[in-house]
């Protein structure tokens, strides 16, 4: 049966925005206008970047990457669909390592361009892979053949972490790929989307937003074994990155998200637990990862060779999500 609706509005600035809710007192979608949104988002998202001094790397030539890329997933059972979507999930896992991870040996840049290519088919088909997700973890650990190319390779891919990391390092590389499969299985079932957030339950929008977002797997990756052998170098600073890689992609991914209506992101639930509209939650998301990013900056500072792969990654980062179609920013005047 469907749920009555009711419409509120909120005032933001000089923007109107019309958010529809359920009879649960629940958001299910937030419509500024267009142009009011953009608006909004072209003076927020530089300021966004004064605040993290951001500078825009070189260009990075992708084509040998793009090359070995395909052939690796062709040679795993996994192939580029001709239609744009799949196209454009393709780009964005080439782009995570090619400008992202710069610094990075060749064969590294590989892994984790095909971590991220899998990762993105998991994320958007998520309803289409249904049970398989939930017992995912179950089969990984067994050593069990998964179901279907994609979780099949996705594991492959997991299993050799060791190969470019640190064994402690890879296991928590792993253990947070997991967390990220697992956090898409909740997603689809009707106990989770029952949820509605309360003031009370303020600290649970971050609390699965770090599970689904998949922070200590960037971070890390940051870190390989040949150059960074040492984790006392680096992982005091690991909670402030995950912060910051986490906020930095609700962050950029906002507007892609409310042109779709996604109501059930970090946004959207601290919204209502504070009783605030979006968008001012995501201005006050913005102080947040600037912080992050001011904290880990200050961790890695005249420490080589942290202090460059960390600038090269923030800097990359901030670019792979301009550069990608997915997160149609194109459409933004900044």
């Amino acid at each position: 049966m469907a749920l009555f609706t009711r419409v509120l509005f909120t005032i933001v600035g000089e923007h109107t925005l019309c958010v529809e809710c359920s009879d649960m007192g629940e958001p299910t979608a937030v419509a500024p206008t267009a142009e009011g949104l953009r608006q909004s988002l072209s003076r927020l998202i530089p300021n966004f970047l004064k605040l993290i001094n951001y500078i825009q790397p070189l260009t990075v030539n992708k084509e040998v990457l793009r090359v070995v890329l395909l052939e690796r997933g062709r040679q795993a059972g996994v192939n580029l669909e001709l239609d744009d979507v799949s196209d454009m999930r393709f780009e964005a896992g080439l782009a995570v390592a090619a400008e992202m991870y710069p610094l990075h040996p060749f064969d590294i840049q590989v892994h984790i361009g095909l971590f991220t290519w899998l990762g993105f088919i998991i994320d958007d088909l998520n309803a289409k892979l249904g049970p398989d997700l939930e017992n995912f973890q179950s089969r990984f650990f067994r050593g069990d053949q998964q179901p279907g190319v994609i979780l099949q390779c996705f594991a492959g891919v997991l299993r050799s972490m060791t190969d470019y990391f640190e064994p402690v390092t890879a296991n928590l590389i792993v253990l947070s790929a997991l967390a990220f499969v697992n956090s898409n299985a909740i997603e689809l079932r009707q106990d989770y989307q029952n949820i509605v957030p309360t003031r009370e339950a303020i600290s649970w929008p971050y609390y699965f937003r770090d599970k689904e977002g998949l922070p200590e797997v960037y971070t890390y990756f940051c870190f390989y074994k040949d150059l960074c052998p040492d984790i006392s170098r680096f992982m005091p600073a690991a909670p402030e990155m995950g912060k910051f890689i986490n906020l930095t992609n609700d962050i950029l991914s906002f507007y892609k998200e409310e042109k779709a209506g996604e109501v059930r992101n970090y946004i959207h639930k601290r919204a209502l637990c504070l009783g605030h509209s979006p968008l001012q939650v995501l201005e006050s998301t913005m102080s947040d990862c600037a912080l992050a990013y001011t904290r880990t900056v200050a961790i890695f500072k005249g420490s080589h060779p942290y202090e460059e792969l960390w600038h090269a990654y923030a800097m990359g980062y901030i670019t792979m999500h301009f550069n990608t179609r997915r997160y149609l920013l194109s459409e933004i005047l900044l």
